[in-house]
């Protein structure tokens, strides 16, 4: 694009110009239109004639021998193109201020299984019905990639389970949204699967099928509740599974119980059932994670529609 040559032109003149066509040509009533007098008009499209005007190359957009004035053929094609440009310009500028409200836009959301069975359909189903020109992008992600990926700009923001060891990174920001619970899982034959609640001591003898630490550290915390109730948990070594559903089917199975987060309870597996832990011993927080430094207006909308389907004090999420 040729900017050295545009840079002369006024949108005021180019303006002018199509308001007089507007006008029907007479330069009186596109002036009194403006709120100028008719000659100060009139110059000004003669400036935009001249500056349109190329060495030996002069251009007249209006015929004003003829009463009312008659576009030229110079002047109807600059029409045709004008109307085209000012329209795209226009969208511009209406697209730059829907953008700096973060109307429209992309974002890239980290996800996982515990906010897809939880929270995530209800916090898509505002957001899109109070922003459906925004382009959101959702990632799988697993605890390893979730925060490296936020740090590399692959991800706009991720959906976070803590305890995390980089709660004390300052370039991030953490913010709690919910408070997850654990079940214990057992086969719907178990005999612990007809009480109401089942404490973690009544678990001691079982076999459990538990996310192996390296994937989810979590567990360890786990693992040292057993230890506090008075008891080495017996894992099973011979089979290792990550997947909900591939834990879920070795308890549908029978190999052995297992202590998975609430959320599991939306998958109704057949040959499974849940039950809550006593005194709600066991939870981990969910939590939204940014770049403190992260300037985009839609990712401020997101956290605002998570605020108000999660019900959160706005004060939470700055």
């Amino acid at each position: 694009m040729n900017f050295e040559g545009l840079h002369d032109f006024e949108l005021r003149q180019i303006c002018y110009f199509m308001m007089l066509v507007e006008a029907e040509n007479s330069f009186s009533e596109a002036a009194s239109r403006v709120g100028i007098k008719q000659g100060a008009f009139s110059q000004r499209i003669k400036a935009l004639e001249e500056k349109l005007s190329v060495g030996t190359i002069e251009v007249e957009l209006f015929d004003r021998g003829t009463r009312p004035s008659t576009l030229t053929e110079a002047g109807r094609v600059f029409l045709k193109e004008a109307e085209f440009a000012l329209t795209h310009l226009e969208r511009a500028i209406n697209q730059a201020r829907r953008a700096s409200q973060g109307e429209i836009g992309h974002l890239t959301v980290g996800v996982h299984n515990s906010v897809a069975n939880s929270i995530l359909p209800k916090v898509l189903r505002t957001f899109q019905s109070q922003y459906p020109d925004v382009e959101l992008e959702l990632r799988e992600v697993t605890v390893h990639q979730e925060i490296a990926l936020l740090k590399e700009h692959q991800l706009d923001l991720v959906f976070h389970r803590s305890p995390s060891p980089y709660e004390n990174d300052s370039d991030l920001v953490f913010v709690p949204i919910l408070q997850e619970l654990f079940v214990v899982v057992l086969p719907e034959t178990h005999a612990l699967a007809k009480q109401k609640q089942v404490s973690l001591a009544s678990l001691k003898k079982e076999p459990m099928i538990l996310p192996s630490i390296d994937t989810l550290p979590f567990y360890k915390q786990v693992i040292r509740l057993c230890q506090k109730a008075g008891f080495e948990p017996k894992i099973i070594q011979t089979i290792k599974a990550t997947g909900i559903v591939t834990l879920l089917s070795l308890v549908a199975a029978g190999i052995g119980v297992s202590i998975l987060p609430s959320h599991v309870q939306v998958l109704h597996r057949e040959g499974v059932v849940y039950r809550p832990l006593q005194d709600k011993m066991l939870g981990r927080h969910m939590t939204i994670v940014y770049r403190k430094a992260d300037p985009s207006n839609v990712l401020q909308k997101f956290l605002d529609v998570t605020r108000e389907v999660m019900e959160l004090n706005p004060v939470t999420l700055n």
